[in-house]
């Protein structure tokens, strides 16, 4: 699971360090790969010092001043890094450059000024980040401190943190899948993946209506959700696809995938609606409908509803407990039945052991084999399309 306790320094080594952290991040910010300079611990006037700044190394200028905060920080910390911000901005406006870096310049439409975070920030601290004021230019990036992904916390995803407070909802984690199977996420991924290996340049719509929709899913009219889904956890930016690194990052089959959205994502609902389903079980079958799940749920947070799982009347239960069944295979039942049978519980096994039982009970087989099967001649009929021939 996320390491919660690394030190400020040491999430700005990870950073410093991985060239593949960086090809991220400059991916999230929509920088150009191959022009593109970090720097760390720039200081600026009145001894304002940047833990990383980014500039275009052709010409010279700021593309984007980083703040970093760690996990395990309380309010007076997390302000000043958003105070910092601030002054970034305010720095952009005026002109103000680097003490030592004469030679930058400012863009008012390339620079951004950019808190970063890493992944196990928000489910580990009392803060709501979505209740504070950021400058207009200001984004937030999280790095996820296992694989390295980098994505951006989104200000309709601030708006929904700031909303639980005000509404009283419990957050367990930041992260959600919408409305589809993770072996979806992963056939989506890879045909992105294959587009990039070929070079073939292709829209999201084109991507869904001429390729994904030619495969047989359970959630075939749905793929704009699985590339959602695929931005929102930084598997790919929501503009420009997947980078080099990322491409090269695409789990090599659908069960290293699953098991890897479990540790790295997907861990805090699954273990608690197994908690739930086991505590209430006799001989591994239970039977309670998702309303009943979602009132014992809610009895663990003193009556509160939990951000992306027990809203909207059972809805959130309902995907979460399809995935279980159909990605893991950790659970079975019928459709529309609230008889479930217990196979076996993520959270006792090491990764490797979870790989094998989720390929052993999976569903997903059945959908992976027949996109394998057919993919290529979808490829070629794009190819002929696009009139794109290799010798």
């Amino acid at each position: 699971m996320p390491n919660e306790r690394m030190l400020e320094r040491e999430f700005q080594d990870k950073i410093y360090n991985s060239l593949e952290i960086q090809e991220n991040l400059v991916n999230a910010l929509d920088i150009d790969q191959n022009s593109f300079l970090l720097k760390r611990e720039i200081e600026f006037v009145n001894g304002i010092t940047a833990d990383f700044i980014i500039s275009n190394t052709e010409t010279n200028e700021m593309q984007a001043i980083i703040e970093c905060k760690r996990a395990d920080i309380g309010v007076t910390e997390y302000v000043r890094g958003v105070g910092q911000l601030f002054q970034y901005e305010h720095f952009q406006k005026k002109g103000i450059r680097p003490k030592n870096l004469s030679q930058i310049s400012y863009n008012d439409r390339e620079n951004r000024n950019v808190l970063v975070i890493p992944s196990s920030f928000i489910a580990n601290t009392n803060l709501n980040i979505g209740l504070f004021c950021y400058p207009e230019t200001a984004k937030i990036l999280e790095v996820h401190v296992n694989n390295n992904r980098v994505r951006e916390i989104s200000k309709d995803e601030l708006t929904k943190l700031a909303d639980a407070t005000v509404e009283s909802l419990k957050t367990i984690s930041q992260y959600y899948v919408r409305d589809n199977r993770l072996f979806e996420c992963y056939i989506a991924l890879r045909v992105i993946g294959i587009l990039k290996h070929l070079h073939i340049s292709l829209n999201r719509s084109d991507i869904e209506n001429k390729i994904l929709r030619q495969v047989e899913v359970i959630n075939n009219r749905n793929w704009r959700n699985a590339f959602i889904t695929l931005s929102s956890l930084g598997f790919m930016s929501r503009r420009d696809g997947l980078s080099n690194i990322e491409a090269q990052l695409i789990p090599s089959d659908v069960y290293n995938f699953i098991s890897s959205m479990y540790k790295d994502y997907l861990y805090p609902y699954i273990d608690i609606l197994m908690d739930i389903l086991i505590e209430n079980s006799t001989d591994n079958m239970c039977n309670l409908n998702n309303q009943q799940i979602s009132n014992l749920i809610r009895t663990r947070y003193e009556g509160k509803d939990v951000l992306f799982l027990t809203e909207s009347n059972g809805r959130y239960i309902s995907s979460w407990l399809n995935i279980m069944r159909d990605d893991f295979g950790c659970i079975q039942f019928e459709a529309r039945s609230s008889e479930r049978k217990i196979i076996y519980k993520p959270s006792e096994l090491q990764q490797s052991d979870l790989t094998r039982k989720i390929k052993e009970y999976s569903n997903a087989k059945q959908y992976v084999d027949s996109f394998e099967a057919n993919i290529n001649r979808i490829i070629v009929d794009i190819l002929a399309q696009n009139q794109i021939h290799f010798n």
